[in-house]
Formats: C-alpha cells, structure tokens, sequence
C-alpha cells in the first residue's frame, strides 16, 4: 500500500550516518517548509482580535481567541497534518496532486477517476497557485510594516522596501531549494529560538494566560459572542496558515525531518508567542502591534530586520510547493511543456523559470494595489480553507480504499471536515473584502488546467482518427520501397499505436528511411518515480522497425536518450552517434469544428505555443533532432 510506504528520507539506516542525514534533513526542512506557519505571529491575533470583528477586546476574548488558536494548531496541523495525512506518500511524494495519483485503481491513470475527485484535485492545486502569489505579499508587507513601530516617519519606505525585498527574493530562486536551505534553516533555528523566548518574557509578565489551553474558554467565547466569533474565525485561519506545506514539501524531506522539525521546535515555539502575545494584550489592551511589543525597546530595530528576512523564508516554503505542483501538472498533462530545471541532485530540487517571473511580478502588483497587510489579510484564508477541505475528503477516499473502515473514514471526515467547515464559512465572509482575489487566481489556474486537460483529449482523439496502422505502412513499403540509410530513427508520438503523423511527413517530404526506425511513445504514471527496469518495453516489428513504450514517474524528468539507450538493452537496434530523433511540432489553429468551445480553442492554441515540443523537455541533443512541422485545425 503506497500510503505505508517509507519515504526516502526514512530509508536512512539508523546508526551515526543516518542520524545525522535526519538532522540535516530537519535543519533544511526548518528553513524551506515552516517559513509560511512560523511567520503567522506576526500578523495573526492582531487580525483575530482587531475591532472589526465586533468582539470586545477585553480579557475574556483574548483568552477566548488563544483557546482557538492553541486548538487549532493542535487538532488541524498536529493531528490531522503531521500525524494522518502525511502517511498519505504517494512513494514517497506529497501534495494534493500526489494524493490525488493514488485514488484511482492499480494500473489506471487519472481518467479513470470520478469527475468530481479530478475536479477537486485541480481545484486544490488552483487554489495553492493562489495562495503562493498571496502568502509573500502578505508575509513581507507585514514585516516590513514593523518600520512604523520604529518611527510613524518611516510609513513611506513601506511599500518600496517590500517591493525590492519580493524582486531579490524571487532573483534567488534559481539557486534552487539545497542552496537556499542550507542557510534558510539555520536562520529559521533561530527565528524559532527568538520567538519562543519572546513568547516567554511575555507569559512572566501574565502568567495567567495559560488558561487559554482549557477549550471551555473557546466555547465560551462562542457561546457569548457566536456571531462575532464565528466571524473572528476567517482571521483565526492565519494561524494554521502554512500548514499545507507539510504535506506538499514531504517529497523533499520525508515524514521523520517534517514530523521532528513541528514537535520538536516549531508548534512549541508558535504557542510560546501567540501567548506571549496574548499576554501583552492583557497588560494593555489598546496595542496595534503586540508581536513587536513583546521585545524590549533595545531589540525592536534588530527584531525588525529579522521578522522581515523570515518572512522572505516564509515565502520559500510556498515556491518550492508550487515549482514541484508545476512540475507534476506538466507531467501528468495538465500544463504545457513549461521548462523545468533541476537544481540539485534530488529529483525535488527543481526551478520553473516562467512561474517565478509571473508570480514575482504579481506579487509586486498585490502590494502596490493593497499597500496593506489588513487589506491583503482578508484575501488570505480562504484558499486554504478550500484546500484542506479538500484534502479531507481526498484522504478520506484514499483511507476507505486502503483499510480503513467505514465508521473510522465516517468519524474522521466529520470531525475534521467540520473543523474545515467552519473555518471554509467564516472566510467566504471575507469574499466581499478580498477574497475576490482567491477565487479569481484560482478560477483563472483551473481554467487553464481544464482547458489544457480537455483539449490534449480532443487533440488525441483528431490524432487517432488519421492513424495509419503499421500492417498498412509495411505493406505499403513493400510494394512501393524506398531507399534505407545506415543509422536508427527515433519517431517520438504520444500515442501507442498506430503510425505517427511524423514518420509519414518523412516519408512524404525526404522518400527515405533509416536501416532501423523506432517509434517511440512516452507515458506518465500516476507515480512519483517509475523503477528504471520498468520504464522501456521494446517490440520487434519487421523490416528493422520496432515499437518502444516507456514510462516515467510524474516527478522524474524526460530524457529520451537515457531511454534510447535502455530500449538498445532490451533488443532496439541503435547506437549514440548514428540514432536521430525525430519531433512534431504541432501547430494548432481554432478554425476546425471541435467539442472545444470557441473560448477554449484560441486558449489552447495559445498555450500549445508556450509548450511547443521543446528538446530541452526531452533532453534531446539540438545537433540530433529534427522536427517537422504539423498543422491541425482544432
């Protein structure tokens, strides 16, 4: 069962060399996946506790909300994150596309699943896209607000500070996860460190507020205030913020770096300072900025600087979900060919340059049209909130087909999917107020992932219906020969049957063959990593032609030659210098009649472009690939 499966970072032998792999593994896993939920104390009970909420900020409420916090942190990220759905690896890869890989049965592919289990996928993968343009504008503003603290004189550097850090933040990205981690994590040792006995000085000065660990004061709160708590809800969200990358970085780290890094450091240290926090509102109700408050006035100018370069760490956490989610949509067929770089050694280590410039440029925006972090908090929330609930269904289905019982899915899906819920209502009250701007992005990525999705479909199905057979094509050469050259022809095609329009354009055009000629398709599994003897079937035709099927793990980069050379293992007749490979490149116009609506043709031509073959997709030498050109009307 793939859910029980070690992760590779579990594979580490247990003596002195596998010891200190798991510490690495967890001082990298500090500074990539808790940057987003380690900087929520910045800006989460200040929203929770503000005055438009309709709750009155006297010590009840404070403890109230710090019941819900400390109850949140524990049942949302402790118990259902880091406990249940990180055994959900999909070998030893997370995310919602992984999940979503292992509801459909052995040997089927995502199209065997119910329609509303592939919807929900992309919609949760949508609302990720929104989330990663949301989390570094909302993160780095909030720090850098920290300035007015400081000095009111210095309210006007806010928004051209935040802007440079967000355009150094995304330069860096192509230094890839290894590179940044390795300094990330030990900078967030100490943000943690820092934060925890901040949190410390404030409790001394108010022990009482460890009451708030009693959940009668939560209901309380809810029993007095229903409304206004029920409200308060949508901002209670931040803390919890950041949760999902748990789960969407474990391919990077494994279960053991993630689960020790939360119980060991992070949720100790988040807990520690909301309630020192809370404490310094019990000192003073009247404070605006009670994270900053709890450093003595010594520390507030280094605390200020540190607090901002978190935040930029808080947005790593995000990027590196989304270049490996990106990467999987291309796998799996749900984006264009976008390029892919791998920056590292590990097969998660990778940078998607196009996704960095649109998102660093959107990020920009959001801060110059918000110029808030009240106003982009109430953008914020709402994407997670769909996305975990989402998550609670898809492991529910992925639990119920892999041992659990009906009573044990039926009682964790209430539970949690109530928690979720109740989070998911509050935060559509903020639609008005800015959660507009999650449904958009997110409508905007599903609209894509569909379109793409929907018309590779009909693509395919135009492709099939001017298949020739390969009975047809030998016979044919057989009766009409033409001329065979030294060397092997290697014909890439998605499908698995039948002639590829390529060869015949050859044929047509250059009325030539090579001595051996392979047509090759290449398909993605709904796995992460397919073994190397399972990725290349060779068949022997006749008349030196030969059928290649191969398959690749949909976080394993294509490389055509590497297959080339494991198809000559297995009988193909071919050899480095001499093989040739052969591409089409499809040009798509909207001109044809289609099941496509006229919208989604001009869209899918569009897209098609940016994802044109590309031999850096297929790691083909430029000097040995040829590509002829085919058009289609759509």
């Amino acid at each position: 069962m793939a859910g029980t499966d070690s992760t590779p970072a579990d594979h580490h032998s247990h003596g002195p060399s596998g010891t200190a792999a798991k510490l690495a593994l967890t001082m990298l896993a500090l500074g990539v996946v808790f940057g987003d939920i380690g900087t929520s104390p910045l800006y989460a009970i200040k929203e929770s506790l503000s005055a438009h909420h309709g709750m009155p900020r006297d010590p009840s409420t404070v403890i109230g909300v710090l019941s819900l916090f400390f109850w949140s942190l524990t049942i949302v990220i402790t118990i259902k994150y880091a406990w249940l759905v990180l055994q959900a690896d999909n070998r030893g890869e997370g995310g919602i596309f992984s999940l979503l890989s292992l509801l459909p049965e052995k040997g089927k592919g995502l199209r065997s699943l119910p329609l509303p289990f592939f919807v929900m996928g992309l919609l949760g993968a949508s609302l990720l896209y929104a989330e990663g343009v949301i989390t570094p504008s909302l993160s780095v503003l909030s720090a850098v607000e920290g300035l007015e603290v400081i000095s009111p004189d210095l309210t006007t550097f806010v928004i051209p500070v935040t802007c440079v850090i967000m355009v150094a933040l995304f330069s860096v990205q192509r230094f890839g996860t290894a590179a940044l981690g390795s300094w990330l994590g030990p900078l967030m040792l100490a943000w943690f460190s820092v934060m925890a006995l901040l949190g410390i000085r404030g409790i001394l000065l108010e022990p009482s507020v460890l009451s708030a660990i009693n959940p009668v004061h939560a209901l309380d709160l809810a029993r007095d205030h229903p409304r206004e708590c029920f409200v308060a809800l949508g901002s209670v969200m931040l803390c919890i913020t950041g949760g999902e990358a748990l789960y969407a970085d474990l391919g990077h780290f494994g279960r053991f770096p993630i689960r020790a890094a939360w119980y060991g450091l992070v949720m100790p240290s988040l807990l520690l300072n909301y309630f020192g926090q809370g404490a310094m509102y019990l000192q003073d109700m009247t404070i605006e900025q009670p994270f900053f408050r709890l450093a003595p006035s010594w520390g507030l100018i280094p605390l200020v600087i540190f607090a901002t370069l978190a935040t930029c760490i808080a947005s790593q956490s995000i990027l590196t979900g989304l270049f490996s989610l990106t990467h999987q949509a291309v796998q799996l067929g749900l984006l264009p060919r976008l390029r892919v770089l791998h920056t590292g050694d590990h097969q998660g280590h990778i940078f998607v340059p196009l996704l960095n410039l649109v998102m660093m440029i959107a990020c920009v925006l959001l801060v110059l049209i918000f110029r808030r972090s009240m106003a982009l908090a109430d953008a914020y929330g709402l994407s997670v909130s769909m996305l975990m609930l989402m998550t609670t269904i898809l492991f529910t289905v992925y639990k119920y087909r892999n041992g659990w019982g009906p009573i044990r899915c039926g009682t964790f899906l209430i539970v949690l999917g109530s928690v979720d819920l109740l989070f998911l209502g509050a935060n559509m009250l903020k639609i008005p107020s800015g959660g507009w701007l999650t449904l958009t992005i997110a409508a905007g990525m599903l609209t894509l992932m569909w379109t793409w999705h929907r018309g590779r479909q009909v693509l395919s199905a135009k492709f099939n219906k001017q298949v020739l057979s390969f009975d047809a094509l030998l016979n044919s050469l057989d009766t009409h020969p033409v001329p065979r050259v030294q060397g092997t022809a290697i014909f890439l095609t998605p499908s698995d049957d039948g002639v590829p329009p390529t060869l015949l354009h050859h044929l047509k055009h250059n009325k030539i063959l090579h001595q051996h000629v392979a047509i090759m398709s290449i398909r993605t599994a709904p796995v992460p990593r397919v073994p190397e003897e399972e990725q290349v079937q060779v068949e022997e035709l006749r008349d030196g032609f030969f059928r290649v099927r191969c398959q690749h793990g949909f976080n394993q980069s294509v490389d055509v030659p590497r297959l080339t050379k494991l198809a000559a293992q297995h009988g193909l007749e071919s050899r480095e210098g001499s093989t040739t490979y052969y591409l089409g490149r499809t040009i798509l116009t909207p001109r044809g009649h289609s099941e496509l609506a006229g919208w989604q043709k001009r869209l899918f031509c569009t897209m098609s472009q940016a994802g044109a073959n590309n031999p850096l997709h297929f790691s083909i030498p430029p000097g040995r690939m040829v590509e002829l050109g085919i058009q289609i009307d759509l």
